[in-house]
């Protein structure tokens, strides 16, 4: 995938890069051990998940616990979709800001608050065509703090680990990657 990436869109990734690197020792953005591998282990692998939102339907899309906006920012940065990034800790919530500021990603936006309250929030519940999550809880909890968002129609993608519970619903689509759709939920369960 490396070797595909557009020249300007690879120079928007290696900005964020290094905004990343600069402010990670004072805000836990990523473990220290990841620095030097940061564009492996947390850009291309947020790259990952790029066919899914982009094979979604449209719409605008939302990363939960977006912390160190992985892996929402390479995905704004990488599709030509809106995106909002749902992050309650503050300190990293006005990172997330300064990012958007500092590469012009004005199809971003950030929501200070916890999924809980963002499942709340009609301007936000139900309205994301693709809802994404990469180290947010274990995949079950991660299906249900995203899946209030999710639009009808809507996919959850959530990056998962070798040893996750995954759950029944969902569809591999990649190594530690699952898709969840609304056809596919539980009977009984709503959006």
């Amino acid at each position: 995938m490396e070797h595909s990436l557009r020249p300007e869109l690879r120079g928007h990734l290696e900005a964020f890069a290094r905004l990343v690197t600069f402010w990670a020792p004072r805000l836990d953005l990523v473990s220290p051990g990841d620095l030097g591998r940061l564009w492996e282990r947390h850009i291309l692998d947020s790259l990952r998940a790029l066919p899914a939102v982009t094979a979604a339907r449209p719409g605008p899309c939302a990363d939960v616990g977006s912390g160190g906006g992985f892996p929402g920012i390479p995905l704004a940065l990488a599709s030509a979709r809106p995106w909002r990034l749902i992050e309650p800790r503050q300190k990293r919530a006005a990172f997330l800001e300064e990012v958007i500021r500092e590469l012009g990603l004005d199809t971003c936006e950030v929501i200070a608050i916890t999924a809980q309250a963002a499942a709340t929030d009609g301007g936000l519940a139900g309205s994301h065509a693709v809802v994404t999550a990469r180290a947010l809880a274990p995949p079950p909890e991660a299906v249900a703090r995203c899946r209030p968002l999710a639009a009808p129609g809507g996919a959850i993608v959530l990056f998962v680990g070798a040893e996750a519970e995954i759950p029944p619903e969902a569809e591999e689509i990649g190594p530690g990657l699952i898709r969840i759709s609304q056809d596919d939920r539980p009977p009984g369960d709503s959006w």
